[in-house]
């Protein structure tokens, strides 16, 4: 091996056995979305796992992290149409943000951040059984809902307003969402019902502005911000 690269593997090496030590949890939750239909309750889900690390001597200094594998939830509306609630939020600043990481710790009634859980915390994840309502934050803030005029087209995605459905899909009022715990597989089905998803990464999917206009991300529509990767969680990417 050559001395240039032999020092960074020898360094990566001293850097994994330093922040070794920590603790880990790994939880299977299936995603429950329910809505009414002209009065009638429908539910859609998918099944996702978190694990939760904690990192206690790490050289740069990382407290902890996640790994959330999974897919965007798809909710059919009895022949109205279909909803696809994203891994993530979408911010009052524009971006598409982490959502069940937090989401699940704070349903649980665990108030540490990441970085900070205790040993108590990973119990707690570890022996969480049962449904419960979906709580992430104070205000609660929902993971993004999108739907598209035409599903063959990716480009005619559209933001839908899960606290005003109706505007959306007449008839349409969304109740909750909830997560239960399990030890289902993770759903992988979306590709099959997105089959552009399957495109490279870097053929343009969704609408972007023109070059030279500077429109502020909290301005643009969430077609012109969404990528692929947007429809999994980043371990699944």
């Amino acid at each position: 091996m050559k001395k240039w690269m032999f020092l960074p593997v020898v360094g990566l090496l001293l850097l994994l056995a330093i922040c070794s030590g920590g603790q880990s949890a790994t939880k299977r939750f299936r995603v429950i979305a329910t809505v009414e239909v002209d009065g009638q309750k429908v539910e859609g889900s998918t099944v996702m796992q978190i694990t939760y690390e904690k990192v206690e001597r790490s050289l740069i200094g990382t407290g902890g992290g996640t790994t959330l594998k999974g897919e965007a939830l798809i909710l059919d509306l009895k022949g109205r149409g279909t909803v696809y609630v994203l891994p993530y939020q979408h911010d009052p600043g524009g971006a598409l943000n982490q959502v069940y990481e937090y989401g699940v710790l704070n349903s649980l009634g665990i108030e540490n951040s990441i970085g900070t859980l205790s040993s108590q915390d990973f119990d707690r994840v570890r022996q969480a059984r049962g449904r419960i309502p979906f709580r992430n934050g104070h205000p609660a803030r929902l993971p993004a809902f999108v739907a598209f005029r035409d599903e063959k087209n990716s480009k005619t995605i559209y933001e839908v307003d899960p606290k005003n459905f109706g505007q959306s899909f007449p008839g349409v009022r969304f109740v909750a969402i909830d997560i239960e715990f399990t030890d289902a597989r993770v759903t992988n089905v979306l590709k099959q019902r997105l089959p552009w998803l399957e495109n490279p990464k870097y053929e343009q999917r969704f609408e972007r502005d023109p070059p030279g206009e500077l429109r502020a991300l909290k301005d643009r529509p969430i077609g012109f911000t969404i990528t692929t990767d947007h429809f999994f969680a980043l371990g699944s990417i």
